[in-house]
């Protein structure tokens, strides 16, 4: 019975001796959800209507200010040219960057294209101030000699991310 005894006393003194060692703390968890970024197209970019050399290739350019200029080579006919403009909703005073495209083809209803490229915006980022903002884009239509005749139409995808 003293041995039992002994036995049950080192096993409780092991198991106090255990529990006694053992901690714990609790932490909390948490995170904060902000407004999602988003990107809309208020206007497109258009490069009037154009006349093209019979001899030389030239290009028609659209600032982001939606200021054209004209290639010397070529015959702008009408002022209705404007840069692309974007509204961007989100976090009230975050940042964010803007990318633009690379180049893109616009083609006409036989399949004929011309290039679109050298985009520039009005800004490189911006900050939603209040939760909103706005910019311009531009580009650079190169159209070549004896450019067929048709509405030429595409499309470019503008990105914006949080900084």
């Amino acid at each position: 019975m003293n041995k039992m005894f002994a036995i049950a006393t080192v096993l409780a003194s092991f198991a106090a001796a255990t529990s006694a060692q053992a901690q714990s703390a609790d932490a909390g968890a948490g995170a904060k959800i902000i407004a999602p970024l988003e990107i809309s197209n208020v206007t497109d970019l258009y490069f009037g209507t154009i006349a093209p050399s019979t001899t030389v290739a030239d290009s028609v350019v659209v600032l982001a200010d939606g200021s054209r200029k004209c290639g010397p080579a070529l015959t702008c006919l009408t002022a209705d040219h404007t840069a692309a403009a974007f509204a961007v909703t989100g976090e009230a005073d975050a940042f964010y960057t803007i990318s633009l495209p690379n180049e893109i083809k616009i083609v006409n209803d036989k399949g004929t294209a011309m290039r679109v490229s050298d985009f520039n915006g009005s800004k490189d980022g911006g900050q939603l101030l209040k939760g909103e903002d706005s910019f311009t884009v531009g580009g650079t239509l190169d159209v070549g000699v004896r450019q067929e005749a048709g509405k030429y139409t595409g499309s470019f995808t503008v990105a914006v991310e949080y900084q």
